[in-house]
């Protein structure tokens, strides 16, 4: 019985630390990835004037405001953002 109870404790042990490992592994890498705000926005029209900030080209933009008989412009939030800060480096 005693053996049963240890056993089950290091799989439990082994399945914390595994999975603590792969959430660290997740999470440096999106952040390692992480991209700007899209610099290009659609105007989508209507009356409300609702805008589509989701591009990273000019032609993608275009592309979906051709559609609507509309036009780009710069993303006025990604030219505000400013720079992410420099790396560390490591020792």
């Amino acid at each position: 019985m005693a053996f049963d109870r240890r056993r089950l404790l290091a799989l439990n042990i082994a399945v914390a630390l595994g999975a603590t490992a792969t959430a660290t592994l997740l999470d440096s890498g999106t952040a390692a990835t992480a991209r700007a705000a899209p610099p290009w926005c659609a105007n989508l029209g209507g009356r409300d004037g609702g805008w589509d900030c989701s591009y990273y080209t000019f032609e993608q933009c275009m592309a979906t405001a051709r559609g609507l008989s509309s036009n780009c412009q710069p993303n006025p939030w990604a030219l505000a953002a400013p720079p992410p800060p420099p790396r560390r480096a490591r020792k």
